[in-house]
């Protein structure tokens, strides 16, 4: 990447005001970081926080893209120091005991050749000093694709996607769950409610972008 393109995408990290719930950036530059936005005010997710490194588009979404969907996973070299910024920026690893990335299904984590959050999770745990545990969370349904579906349809597709087969691995635990790209949060939220159902003691989400309304 040149260091022109590289400068465009640190200028799309997200800084507060921020939900401290979900982490969505606040459009009111003056708004109070401390208050609930309208989402989570209403429902409050399954996950105790979330943040992302920067918004999804531009440099960013291409960057991602890639490194999702064309096979090129040396770009986690790039990516992973910028999952942990956003870490230190929230979070001291002390209030960590474990990294879990979201899974893919067994057909698809086939048809890709690997799981680009998971290669992010052990990428981001070897920077900041955490285990990361890739089988402690199952996807038990081969799920539609979140793009293109409304809000109430990503609720409904991930539903009961998930399964903590394992739940000796994250039980009494502070897990630290990790994917690519959070949109309206459907899935982190399934994911988050099955690693409490497992026993996980807390459960925070953390993405390399965030995509927000109104932002192209």
């Amino acid at each position: 990447m040149c260091e022109s393109c590289w400068e465009k995408t640190l200028r799309l990290q997200i800084g507060p005001p921020i939900c401290p719930s979900c982490g969505i950036p606040f459009q009111i530059i003056d708004a109070d970081s401390e208050h609930l936005c309208g989402k989570c005010s209403l429902d409050l997710p399954s996950f105790s926080g979330a943040r992302s490194f920067g918004y999804y588009r531009a440099e960013l979404s291409r960057l991602v893209r890639g490194f999702k969907f064309e096979g090129r996973r040396n770009l986690s070299a790039l990516l992973s120091p910028l999952l942990a910024e956003a870490f230190s920026n929230s979070w001291d690893r002390a209030q960590f005991d474990l990294i879990v990335p979201v899974p893919l299904h067994p057909k698809r984590r086939r048809e890709r050749g690997y799981n680009q959050s998971a290669i992010l999770a052990h990428s981001l745990g070897r920077l900041i000093g955490i285990p990361a545990d890739e089988s402690a969370l199952n996807r038990m349904s081969q799920t539609l694709p979140q793009v293109g579906l409304t809000d109430a349809e990503r609720v409904k597709n991930v539903r009961g996607a998930f399964t903590c087969r394992k739940p000796d691995r994250v039980a009494g635990k502070r897990i630290l769950l990790v994917d690519d790209v959070m949109t309206t949060g459907a899935t982190v939220h399934s994911a988050s409610r099955s690693l409490l159902e497992g026993g996980a003691l807390r459960v925070s989400v953390l993405t390399l972008a965030r995509a927000v309304p109104g932002i192209e």
